[in-house]
């Protein structure tokens, strides 16, 4: 059994900011990026050919699961290539008892990126993840869930946790206390148009970084309230129809716009409330230690602190 380590970049999302976007660009470059010396690996291949293990328990299959990606990683390694892995699922996903629950958000993330790191053998690796305004990252998931073709009621959505006590920073203490994890790369969804040249210098480097295609489109467009309103008519008339069909042509004929806006689960002054707590959130990330917090007009040079298990 091999007992050598890999070094690994793993960028961890979170859902809804901007993710799909990232992945698009790396997909788009990635012969650029292999011969400049960096092997990505995001969802294209992550759920498909090199699929990953559920990763919220231990089981004795996930080794021979994962596999297939442990090969490729390490023959990826040995060419003396940087090894960049995109997959916010590691995390969990947007389903309400997984996304958050009482205070915490992701409160299995710890456990799903330890078994991540144990299984491919990673060592010091460097999480990359955005963090977005707690009201307004939830109301996203939501929609999520809504375009997935679950269209649950807000108030049941929530019904396990408080969005409002919802911490990025307590996320981040538990993903460091990981085993093999040396550091943390931060940046605020709201910014990230203007920080994504530093991000892909601190990501992929600044040589494989130079150069690459850029798309302006920084989002997946999420559905309007009055499409998830027809939705749900819709579904109410006729429940044998297939929920995820259904949204995806009420989205068609009332797509999210000024006219259309979509929904807002919260009051403007529980959001205003939220923004403020963000803010001190965001203050304490800044302050923590083997954490890196991206800002925009920050000097384009990656970070190059040695990690600390």
């Amino acid at each position: 059994m091999r007992t050598d380590k890999l070094d690994i970049n793993i960028h961890i999302g979170a859902h809804k900011t901007a993710s799909t976007h990232l992945q698009r660009l790396l997909l788009r470059n990635a012969a650029r990026l292999s011969a400049k010396g960096c092997a990505y690996f995001g969802p294209n291949r992550l759920r498909h050919d090199l699929r990953l293990p559920p990763l919220c328990v231990d089981r004795p299959a996930n080794a021979r699961v994962i596999a297939p990606l442990v090969s490729e990683l390490r023959n990826a390694a040995a060419r003396g290539q940087k090894l960049v892995v995109s997959e916010e699922n590691i995390l969990g996903t947007t389903r309400a008892d997984i996304i958050a629950r009482a205070d915490r958000l992701y409160p299995d993330a710890d456990g799903q990126i330890a078994r991540f790191l144990r299984l491919v053998g990673g060592r010091n690796a460097t999480l990359y993840m955005a963090v977005r305004s707690p009201l307004s990252f939830i109301n996203s998931a939501y929609v999520q869930q809504i375009k997935g073709g679950n269209l649950c009621d807000f108030d049941a959505y929530v019904a396990g946790f408080d969005p409002a006590a919802l911490r990025w920073s307590d996320l981040v203490v538990r993903l460091l206390a990981c085993a093999g994890v040396g550091r943390l790369v931060v940046w605020q969804f709201e910014e990230y148009s203007q920080v994504l040249p530093h991000l892909l210098d601190h990501l992929l480097g600044a040589h494989a970084a130079a150069g690459l295609r850029v798309s302006p489109t920084p989002h997946q467009v999420g559905s309007s309230a009055r499409a998830i309103e027809h939705a749900r008519a819709r579904l109410q008339t006729d429940p044998t129809l297939n929920p995820k069909d259904v949204v995806t042509q009420a989205e068609q004929l009332y797509p999210k716009s000024a006219q259309w806006p979509g929904p807002q689960a919260f009051a403007p002054a529980v959001m205003a409330a939220g923004q403020q707590s963000y803010a001190h959130d965001l203050q304490t990330l800044r302050t923590m230690a083997r954490v890196t917090f991206l800002t925009p007009g920050a000097e384009r040079k990656p970070d190059t602190r040695a990690n600390h298990a």
